[in-house]
């Protein structure tokens, strides 16, 4: 992020010309000035995170937490349909899922979509629940109340490297890789994830735009490769990130792109998400894992991989 406001204006709300507009930095090179309708609420919480929703008048109601976009109703789903469904279709009775991050309640909502027993959600500031279901309720859609659901407040790294679960599915539904965030896409994290997965099992994260901020994702799928036997990547344009996005599955087993169609069709089926989708289908998720050229060669560029002492982090060339 240093490397970002040495070259940027810094961000957050600005009055240009009697119009109040937000500044993103979507990269290193790159801002954009969105105008707001209205500053709905605008605090900092116990976890000392600056959290901001704000209503736009294309994207709609927005969530930022350190002056980065995390959702806005315009395209939440896509994010959310694109980082769950691929993965839990691709096991065949998911019945214990680990959501890491997802204060938003967008990756809970699609998660209890299926036939699960149990989700537990491990996030680090409940400040980001509160304000969701205060502001923006309609993106959990009452998953907090759900029976199924067990929410820790806490570390997410510290919960993985210390629970005697086992997973069949493990969700990192994460801020972008800064500050404290980054030691969510390390090597040894994603380590101790893989310990944590039954057989069958799978784990899946968002790995950052594809173009912006292009160095991050590949150094995030070069360490994935390093520690998964499987992995598949999977692209989404959402609108208000301003970039393709990029979602990464990664196994030992199996990963969306190893699933027949006739059995991804079935498994959708008598799940009964037909209809309660409104961007995933089984027909879409073919599309989701098709890559033009030059992105398959991005995907092969030697990189270093992130690790502890040398993690991942937006901004970085």
């Amino acid at each position: 992020m240093h490397m970002i406001s040495r070259r940027l204006p810094k961000p957050g709300l600005r009055n240009i010309d009697g119009i109040l507009l937000y500044l993103e930095h979507a990269g290193p090179y790159l801002s954009t000035l969105t105008p707001v309708d209205r500053v709905v609420s605008s605090e900092l919480s116990e976890e000392g995170q600056l959290i901001e929703v704000l209503d736009f008048p294309f994207y709609g109601r927005a969530l930022y937490i350190e002056h980065i976009a995390m959702l806005s109703l315009y395209d939440e789903f896509i994010y959310h349909e694109t980082l769950v469904h691929p993965t839990l279709l691709t096991v065949e009775r998911p019945e214990r899922v680990l959501i890491i991050g997802g204060g938003d309640g967008g990756a809970l909502r699609e998660v209890l979509k299926h036939p699960v027993d149990s989700v537990t959600m491990v996030e680090l500031d409940k400040s980001v629940i509160d304000l969701v279901r205060k502001h923006i309720p309609e993106v959990p859609s009452g998953a907090f109340e759900d029976e199924r659901l067990n929410l820790v407040i806490g570390d997410g790294r510290a919960f993985v490297e210390s629970t005697k679960e086992m997973y069949d599915a493990v969700i990192l539904d994460l801020t972008d890789p800064y500050g404290q965030a980054a030691r969510l896409y390390t090597k040894e994290f994603y380590e101790k994830v893989r310990g944590i997965l039954r057989d069958g099992g799978l784990m899946v994260t968002h790995s950052t735009g594809l173009h912006i901020n292009r160095h991050t994702f590949q150094r995030i799928y070069r360490t994935i490769r390093d520690v998964f036997q499987k992995h598949a990547v999977a692209r989404a344009y959402i609108p208000s990130f301003t970039d393709e996005w990029t979602f990464t599955y990664a196994s030992d087993y199996a990963v969306p792109t190893d699933v027949p169609r006739d059995i991804l069709e079935r498994r959708f089926e008598e799940r009964r998400l037909a209809g309660r989708t409104k961007y995933y289908s089984p027909r879409v998720q073919y599309s989701l894992f098709q890559h033009p050229v030059f992105v398959e060669e991005i995907m092969k560029e030697e990189v270093r991989p992130s690790t502890d002492r040398d993690p991942a982090t937006i901004g970085e060339e």
